[in-house]
């Protein structure tokens, strides 16, 4: 195979440069099938007690990865703006998933994904870095694919199509507060820090639903406690290690690029997201959703596309 590209093309392949593209595009795949189990465990499974429990699998061995070179690297992990990155990022989970057992997950998708444009919107409000014209353009045309998929003026519109909006936000948020006073923390201490604010808001979730005590009315976030059964359990745990392999191949795919690459093949987690709805729970998106999310997905990789390389 090789030497067939050898003589068409003249020169051998870079095959050091795939290394980036191919962990971004199991990442987004491994994120799109996250998201549908987890809409898929709504059902039997409250947001606060998935939250616990899937922290409680995952630090013990990160806290194990981390501490063999030192328990000092675990120190970071307790400073002010990682923690505020963190509850930053839980937010966004919160607002993602509370939208989960009351929208499709492509519209979810759709919505959310208006999160990089937020970045760059930021960029220019907060870090007073130079915004491209180009950018300012994508952000207007992921406005317009927002509008498409929501629908605002239809007889179909509900209120809870915003929350994903607000998870985007929070994303945008965390991003930029991560470019801005967190660039030389280890990832593998950031993700440490992200599932102990996931432990104790986990907890604090519960403890509050116990107290409001009234579970009809939302019940995947006003459940305090549901029974475990084998396939709730066998399901979290799936999902735990789902997240450490999506972390460390997003770790990868940025390390390894080229970075323009690897973001704008960042957005293949809509295509995925909706593969994996109509293979969990039969739906696929009308006119109006597939329109939205091409300009999203299109807004997106102009944004990305314009900005200057790294690599």
């Amino acid at each position: 195979m090789l030497n067939a590209i050898r003589n068409v093309t003249g020169t051998a392949p870079d095959l050091s440069r795939l290394g980036g593209p191919a962990a971004i595009l199991c990442a987004t795949m491994l994120m799109a099938l996250q998201d549908a189990l987890v809409k898929l465990l709504s059902a039997g499974l409250p947001l606060w007690q998935f939250f616990l429990l899937r922290s409680l699998l995952i630090l013990p061995l990160l806290a194990a990865l981390i501490a063999r070179t030192g328990c000092d690297r675990l120190r970071p992990a307790l400073n002010r703006w990682v923690l505020l990155r963190s509850t930053l990022i839980v937010a966004m989970y919160v607002f993602f998933y509370a939208a989960l057992p009351v929208l499709e997950l492509p519209v979810v998708s759709a919505v959310y994904y208006t999160g990089p444009l937020f970045i760059v919107l930021f960029t220019g409000l907060l870090l007073r870095e130079p915004v491209l014209l180009a950018q300012w353009g994508a952000v207007i045309v992921a406005f317009i694919g927002v509008l498409i998929v929501l629908r605002p003026a239809g007889d179909d519109f509900s209120l809870f199509a915003l929350i994903p909006l607000a998870s985007a936000l929070c994303y945008a948020l965390a991003m930029i507060a991560t470019r801005g006073r967190m660039g030389d923390v280890d990832p593998w201490v950031l993700t440490f820090s992200l599932n102990l604010v996931f432990a104790a808001t986990g907890l604090a979730g519960i403890g509050l639903s116990a107290l409001i005590a009234s579970p009809e009315i939302y019940p995947f976030l006003l459940t305090a406690w549901a029974p475990l059964d084998s396939d709730n359990t066998t399901v979290v745990a799936l999902l735990a290690v789902i997240s450490i392999v999506i972390h460390v191949l997003l770790a990868q795919a940025y390390q390894l690029g080229p970075t323009v690459v690897v973001a704008g093949l960042d957005f293949l987690y809509l295509g995925f997201a909706t593969v994996w709805a109509a293979l969990f729970f039969g739906t696929f998106p009308g006119l109006p959703v597939i329109l939205g999310t091409c300009l999203i997905g299109v807004a997106g990789l102009l944004g990305v596309l314009s900005r200057p390389s790294r690599r």
